[in-house]
C-alpha cells in the first residue's frame, strides 16, 4: 500500500497591514488614544495614537505599528523599569483601557475589565482627561524640536511632577493623573491598574509584553469589557498593536517525500498550539489526547512549515490551541 498523509486544509484570506493616523495633542479630541510611559524618574510620555475608530475598524489579526512616537523618544523616559499604558474615553462615560498581561503567560488573554456605572466611569474619564492638558502646557513651555527633547505634536516627554511645577497651566502629568491622592488606578477611580511595568531587564530579554486593550460601556449590571485587542512593546522600544486576534489553527497544505511529511499551518497571535497525529482515523482516544508531534510557532498569521519522519503508511494530523 502506498504511503498516504491525510489532513484537513482550509484557507484563510490574507491581510494588508497599512499604518494607523496619529493624533495631534496640540488640538486633542475625545476618543484619541493615549499611549503613556513613565519609570518614578524625571520624565512621562505622552503620545497621541489617533482615535480609537482606527483601531476598532481593523481586521481580525491585523497588526499595526505605532508610528506616533520614536523608540528613540522613549529614551528620555526608559524601556527597561517603565510602567505604560493606553486608554482614550468617550463623553458618554465609555472607557478603552488595557490590562497588563502575566510575565509568564504573554500568550494568554487576560480576564477583561468589568464595566461599571456612567457616573464612576466618567470620573476616571475626568482624570485621563488632564493628561493631554498636561501635554499640551509642556508642549507649549518646550516647542516641539527645541530645548532637550524632540518633541512632535504627537507625542511628548513631560516632567515627572506635574503638583507646583509652573510649566502646567490647565493639565497635570501622566503620573500625577495616574497616582493622584490614592497612589494608582486614577486616583482609584478605575477598577485596576491598565499599566505594564517591564522587568529592569527588559531590553536584554529578547521578548516583547503585551497588554490586552478593552471597550468598557457604562452599564449597571457590572458586565465583562468587550475584548479588541493587545499593544505589544518591543524591547527596542517600539510598539505596535493586533485587531481582534483569534486562535484558530489551520493546516493549509501536506506533503510526503520518502519517510517525510511536511506540513504547512498557521496558528494565531496568541495561545499555545500543538501538532498531533494518529496513524488510525478509528483511534479510540480523544483527539485532544492524540501524541504530540511538535509545539508549533505562534504570535503571527504567517504560513509556517514543519516536518513529522514517519514510517506510518496513513497519517492523520490535527492542531489543538488553549
Amino acid at each position: 500500500m502506498p504511503n498516504k498523509t491525510i489532513g484537513l486544509i482550509a484557507l484563510l484570506a490574507g491581510l494588508t497591514a497599512s499604518e494607523l493616523m496619529a493624533g495631534d495633542l496640540t488640538s486633542y479630541a475625545n476618543g484619541d488614544v493615549l499611549i503613556c510611559f513613565r519609570n518614578g524618574g524625571a520624565n512621562d510620555l505622552v503620545v497621541d495614537a489617533g482615535q480609537v475608530s482606527t483601531f476598532t475598524n481593523l481586521a481580525p489579526n491585523q497588526r499595526i505599528p505605532i508610528t506616533a512616537y520614536s523608540p528613540g523618544l522613549l529614551q528620555y523616559v526608559s524601556t527597561n523599569s517603565v510602567s505604560w499604558s493606553a486608554f482614550t474615553w468617550f463623553n458618554d462615560g465609555t472607557l478603552f483601557a488595557t490590562k497588563a498581561r502575566g510575565t509568564n503567560s504573554q500568550s494568554i488573554q487576560t480576564t477583561p475589565w468589568q464595566d461599571n456605572t456612567g457616573g464612576s466611569q466618567a470620573n476616571t474619564a475626568g482624570r485621563m482627561g488632564t493628561i493631554p492638558l498636561g501635554a499640551i502646557d509642556e508642549a507649549a513651555y518646550i516647542p516641539p524640536g527645541a530645548g532637550s527633547t524632540p518633541n512632535t505634536s504627537t507625542a511628548v516627554v513631560e516632567a515627572d511632577l506635574s503638583s507646583d511645577n509652573p510649566d502646567y497651566v490647565t493639565g497635570e502629568s501622566y503620573r500625577d493623573a495616574y497616582l493622584g491622592g490614592y497612589g494608582a488606578n486614577f486616583n482609584g477611580t478605575f477598577r485596576g491598574s491598565p499599566e505594564y511595568t517591564t522587568t529592569s531587564t527588559f531590553t536584554k530579554s529578547g521578548a516583547p509584553v503585551r497588554a490586552d486593550f478593552y471597550q468598557l460601556t457604562p452599564t449597571p449590571g457590572f458586565g465583562q469589557g468587550k475584548y479588541l485587542g493587545y499593544f505589544e512593546l518591543s524591547t527596542n522600544g517600539a510598539m505596535s498593536y493586533v485587531a481582534y486576534p483569534n486562535a484558530i489553527p489551520v493546516i493549509k497544505s501536506i506533503s510526503r517525500q520518502g519517510n517525510v511529511n511536511t506540513i504547512t499551518y498557521t496558528t494565531g497571535t496568541w495561545g499555545n498550539y500543538i501538532l498531533r497525529s494518529t496513524n488510525t482515523v478509528l483511534s479510540a482516544t480523544s483527539k485532544t489526547n492524540w501524541p504530540a508531534v511538535i509545539t508549533l510557532s505562534t504570535g503571527d498569521v504567517a504560513a509556517h512549515i514543519c516536518t513529522d519522519t514517519t514510517t506510518d503508511p496513513m497519517k492523520f494530523y490535527i492542531i489543538t490551541a488553549q
